[in-house]
């Protein structure tokens, strides 16, 4: 099951600051963690049935690392295969 901790070591680990957040476990153990961010948001949702995590991290300015927040998503989960896609918005 994903850790709120792991969660709140992403967002530092990225640079961002974190405000708040919620969490919720779903019963087949699915997680959707929702992080409030100064800098905007991230969300994480689960499913163990499978075998998949999706992740979004929205951030205004240029301060915060999505490379540094998926590190540490990436060493808790070691997942087989990542796919990422960053988008630049102006």
């Amino acid at each position: 099951m994903f850790q709120l901790n792991t969660g709140k070591s992403a967002v530092e680990a990225s640079g961002a600051t974190l405000l708040n957040y919620v969490k919720h476990t779903f019963p087949q153990g699915g997680v959707t963690l929702l992080l409030l961010l100064a800098e905007s948001h991230a969300s994480i949702h689960t499913y163990p049935e499978h075998g998949a995590c999706f992740v979004d991290l929205f951030t205004c300015g240029r301060s915060c690392s999505g490379e540094e927040f998926s590190k540490v998503l990436q060493t808790y989960l070691k997942p087989k295969t990542v796919h990422s896609q960053v988008l630049v918005r102006r």
